[in-house]
């Protein structure tokens, strides 16, 4: 009987430490608030919509294949793209994560200095001639530049 109870009182022990571990070791949600809600696709006058309900294959790929570093602080102090700029990225080739709610990130606006900013989309052109960078969309429709990243050109023979 006092074999039992032992087992019983270990046994209690460890998932009260395991809980307690799993939830002290659990990630931040902070990787999860960058994943997009839809993402776009655009080739030429195409535009394809995928969200992860419908086509979770092809929602993980695209994610998988698109790293960008998620700092604290992002790149910044370039003009802001002109539309005709965003319909030529759109028209060459691009990718674009589509967020619900806006995410706020500090952005260095080429003072020296850091101004928080909030976006509801990030571009990614595929065509070189864009040289890897990638926009932001902010709250008020401009396309600010982010980051520089890997050219995607390789996308479009597969798209």
């Amino acid at each position: 009987m006092k074999l039992n109870t032992s087992v019983s009182i270990i046994v209690v022990i460890a998932v009260a430490l395991g809980f307690t571990l799993g939830w002290y070791l659990h990630p931040s949600s902070e990787p999860e608030k960058w994943e997009p809600d839809l993402i776009h696709l655009y080739r030429a006058e195409e535009q394809k919509s995928i969200n992860k309900k419908e086509d979770p294959q092809l929602f993980d790929q695209l994610l998988s294949l698109i790293v960008f570093e998620k700092g604290d602080m992002m790149s910044g102090g370039n003009a802001p793209l002109s539309e005709d700029e965003v319909k030529d990225i759109k028209k060459s080739g691009a990718i674009e994560y589509v967020y619900n709610e806006p995410i706020t990130i500090k952005m260095n606006n080429g003072n020296d200095s850091a101004e928080k900013v909030e976006f509801t989309s990030i571009l990614f052109p595929v065509d070189d001639k864009w040289n890897g960078a990638c926009y932001i969309q902010t709250t008020d429709s401009k396309y600010l530049y982010f980051e520089s990243r890997p050219s995607l050109s390789f996308i479009l023979r597969h798209m």
